[in-house]
């Protein structure tokens, strides 16, 4: 017997927006990441921070700027081609659409909105009267989404093997074995691709839904 799928949760840097990670791409807008943001990375990578503390030096970058500002730099973000498309399908197929990132709510909370997405959560800047106080609210742990489809499954009353997740990267691999099939889109690696259910590979988000199980989905 096919099993049902309920939900399908998308990571969203480099799976839904070209951009692979919403943090550098405002650094980089800003001029801050060859000369100062990119050394956090870099310690990050080595294992000599925290992820905290690195979502917590990168966002000492932006301590006293206008959130609105930021917010601008995230609404020039584009989607990847077929993104309306790939989630109107879906919709239609009755399943529940979300987005789970370690990105910034400035951007995700535009993409909820304007894919009318019943399922986001992402880091947050803490900002006063507009302004950033420089800290951050770390919701999503690199290497720690599953947690994130766990709570999507608390709240919406979903079995995780009845979930369908899709990500890039090695950051995906944890929402990956927490839900019932996965889609590697475009990996970033091979630890990705060996990962997943299944790889998909193209420019636009349409080319997975022919990977989908969807004869196996729930009716609208």
């Amino acid at each position: 017997m096919s099993r049902i799928y309920r939900a399908v949760l998308f990571d969203l840097d480099g799976t839904l927006t070209p951009v692979e990670s919403v943090w550098r791409h405002i650094h980089e807008r800003l001029g801050l990441w060859e000369r100062e943001a990119l050394k956090h990375q870099q310690a990050f990578d080595r294992g000599d921070i925290s992820y905290e503390e690195f979502c917590a030096r990168d966002a000492a970058h932006w301590k006293g700027m206008a959130e609105a500002d930021l917010r601008a730099i995230t609404d020039a973000i584009p989607y990847r081609p077929g993104v309306h498309e790939c989630v109107g399908i879906l919709k239609e197929q009755g399943l529940v659409v979300g987005v789970i990132s370690t990105g910034l709510t400035l951007l995700i909370e535009r993409v909820m909105h304007e894919l009318d997405l019943e399922y986001a959560i992402a880091n947050r800047l803490v900002a006063k009267a507009g302004i950033l106080t420089g800290e951050v609210k770390v919701n999503v742990e690199h290497g720690r989404k599953g947690e994130a489809v766990d709570l999507f499954c608390g709240q919406f009353g979903v079995d995780y093997r009845e979930v369908i997740t899709v990500g890039d990267s090695d950051g995906d691999i944890s929402m990956f074995e927490h839900s019932g099939f996965s889609v590697a889109f475009n990996p970033a690696s091979e630890k990705t691709a060996r990962a997943a259910t299944v790889v998909g590979r193209g420019d636009s988000l349409l080319s997975i839904i022919n990977l989908l199980p969807m004869d196996a989905t729930l009716p609208q």
